[in-house]
């Protein structure tokens, strides 16, 4: 769904989808599966400038950061975007960006691309981590099978040869 920015003269444009963001769009290894996003808020004009603001809920699959089991995710936020005009912007070198700027996105055209602006509101909302549960073994480092699943691994847990030279010292006893 886009917008046609170029109707705010008329006055604020409400919009209220339901979109589904691939995993290819999000360009991130941890979705496993299509984001359900429901998008819902106002677009209006100021002068050079568009803001939005508006709500995300959202679900979907997100990879365990240990075995990359896919684990149920939802999120509910709220964003405020604001967006210039890519031509209003003085294309010269020597001038430098102010922090403001770094907040800003740049349309291209006359139109708002809700799909785009759900994939960077999904991309902002992930957590940085998350996993199946606290006592996720993880995957095995030697063979790559997930160590949750009962009998999935065999391998010998390898040492550490930096303690190497103590392992020795738990046959001593007290006495010694």
């Amino acid at each position: 769904m886009k917008i046609d920015v170029s109707k705010l003269e008329h006055g604020p444009l409400q919009f209220d989808e339901r979109l589904t963001v691939e995993p290819e769009r999000l360009a991130s290894e941890e979705v496993s599966s299509p984001v359900v996003v429901h998008l819902v808020g106002e677009v209006r004009s100021h002068g050079a400038s568009v803001s939005v603001l508006g709500s995300c809920r959202g679900e979907g699959s997100i990879a365990c950061s240990r075995c990359l089991e896919p684990v149920a995710w939802n999120f509910d936020e709220q964003f405020c975007v604001e967006y210039r005009r890519a031509d209003s912007v003085v294309a010269d070198p020597e001038i430098g960006l102010e922090e403001a700027d770094l907040e800003v996105s740049f349309l291209e055209g006359d139109q708002l691309d809700l799909l785009e602006l759900a994939a960077e509101q999904v991309l902002l909302a992930m957590p940085m981590r998350i996993l199946c549960n606290e006592s996720c073994a993880g995957l095995c480092p030697t063979c790559g099978a997930n160590r949750n699943r009962a009998d999935a691994c065999s391998c010998e847990p390898e040492i550490d040869p930096r303690w190497q030279a103590l392992a020795g010292l738990s046959k001593l006893g007290p006495d010694s």
